[in-house]
Formats: C-alpha cells, structure tokens, sequence
C-alpha cells in the first residue's frame, strides 16, 4: 500500500512538472511578444519625424513710382522770352492801351502777320534784348545752383526724371557745380596727354579721335597699364571725395 501511495504521489507530481517546463516558454513568448511591440513603439516613434517649418517667403518690395505732380519744384529764375514772345507782349499791350478787348486768338493771328511783315533790322532789336536776357539768365542759374544742397539736387532731378518719363522731354538733369569730378577714363586720360602735347592738332575732331584710338591701341602694356593705375587710384579719391560732399562733412 505504501508503495502504490508512493507511486500516485509521482504520478501526481509528474504533472506539475511538465506544466512548469511551460511556464517558462510562455513567460518568454509573452517577453518576446512585449519585446516586438516595444520595438513596434520604438519604431513608431523614430519613423515620426516633426516637419520642418516652411521658409517663410519675404516679398519683395514694389519700386515706388514717383507722381512728379507731388514733388515740390524748386524755385528757378524763369527763362527769358524768346524775340517772338516779346514782340507778342508789346502787341498785345498795345492794344489793351488802345481799350480794346482782348481776344487771344485774334490776336495772336494779328500779331503773326506783323511780325512777318517786320524788317530785319526791326527783328533785330527783339533778337539783342533776348540775348541780354539769356546772358542774364545764365548768370541767376548759376548763382542758383550754387546755392543748392546734394539733397535739392538728388530731389530735384529725381522729379525731372519723372517729368521726362511722363513726356515732358524739355527737362534736363541738373549738374552738380560744386560736386566733385569724375575722373578721366583711361583712354581719354591719354588722349588728353597727346592733345596737350600738340600731337595729330593738324587733324579735324573726327579725324584726330580716330587717331587718338588708334595710337592707343598700339600702346606698350606697360604704358597701357600705367594709365590704367592712374585712373584707378584717381576713381578711388572720387569716391572717397563724393562720399564725404554727400554727407554733408
């Protein structure tokens, strides 16, 4: 009896055995299984990627276009008039004087055939007081322009400009007087040389421009190179020298 107990109590145990040699394996099932969905995450979280932030797009600014109706001009002396302008004014005083009414397109037809029928030597007298007129002019202009600052300048040819482009064709840019020289570019620094030593003086303008472009050409390096340092170092003073009147110091 003790012997059959003994041998249920194995048969028993045996069992609990095998289902201990599983354990394991179903443990290690389960680990390998959190193993893969832990790879599973950790894939998940290095396949996202954050995105990058869009560049962000800097529009370009739109050139202002300038109205020339909105710039302020600046005060100018005015042009004299021309011979045909004053002998106008003298007609057209002429007749108010006389009390009558003035009819401007009567008028300037009336005058127009006068002035046709006027001598020479009457023209002449209107010619010698526009000329006086013009001498005098020239005179204010250039005391004016001396008086004006790199600003006025900058600001008045920036509305002429604008005037041109708008069709107004009669408005040349203004030139500084008291703004400093662009240098001389290296040909015509060597034309001037040969000009001032009397070389090809003979020649008509033309003529002497082709000559003074083909002796050029047939220049050493050397010589070539002497005036191209020469314009160099004389364009880097401008700079320097239109800087500094710009700003005003």
């Amino acid at each position: 009896m003790a012997v059959k107990a003994s041998a249920s109590s194995a048969t028993t145990k045996a069992p609990a055995k095998k289902a201990d040699s599983k354990a394991p394996a179903k443990g290690a099932k389960a680990a390998a299984t959190g193993t893969k969905a832990s790879a599973k995450g950790t894939k998940a979280t290095t396949t996202t990627k954050t995105k990058a932030a869009k560049p962000v797009k800097v529009k370009k600014e739109k050139p202002v276009k300038v109205n020339p109706k909105k710039l302020p001009a600046l005060d100018f002396p005015k042009r004299p008039s021309t011979p045909w302008n004053l002998f106008y004014m003298e007609h057209l005083a002429k007749v108010k004087a006389a009390g009558k009414q003035i009819v401007p397109t009567a008028e300037t037809a009336a005058a127009s055939l006068i002035w046709k029928e006027l001598s020479p030597s009457q023209k002449q007298v209107y010619d010698e007081t526009y000329r006086a007129n013009f001498e005098n002019y020239k005179k204010l202009i250039s005391a004016r322009l001396q008086e004006l600052t790199p600003a006025e300048f900058k600001l008045e040819n920036t509305r002429r400009q604008a005037l041109r482009a708008a069709g107004k064709r009669s408005l040349p840019a203004l030139k500084d007087p008291n703004a400093p020289k662009r240098p001389l570019s290296s040909f015509f620094s060597f034309a001037k040389d040969q000009r001032d030593a009397g070389k090809f003086s003979d020649l008509a303008q033309k003529d002497q421009a082709r000559a003074f472009a083909k002796a050029w050409k047939e220049l050493s390096e050397e010589q070539r190179r002497r005036y191209e340092e020469q314009t160099r170092a004389a364009l880097e003073v401008f700079k320097q020298d239109k800087a500094r009147y710009e700003s005003g110091v």
